[in-house]
């Protein structure tokens, strides 16, 4: 894969994964939320996890050329 391929995909994840999790911090800082909203978290809280674990992985990868 390009390097360019590799930093547009990084760029990706990590913006959606601030994104999620940006959304989760601000959802869990209310003080009621409605079922609605509790979707919406559980769903971000799930969005930043599989984010968090995929940048890991993308880190510990070795470029390939």
């Amino acid at each position: 894969m390009k390097k360019t391929n590799s930093n547009l995909i990084f760029a990706t994840v990590l913006s959606l994964t601030l994104g999620s999790g940006g959304a989760a911090l601000h959802l869990a800082s209310q003080p009621t939320l409605t079922e609605a909203q509790t979707k919406v978290l559980n769903s971000a809280i799930a969005l930043w996890t599989t984010g968090t674990t995929t940048i890991l992985g993308l880190l510990g990868t070795k470029p390939h050329d």
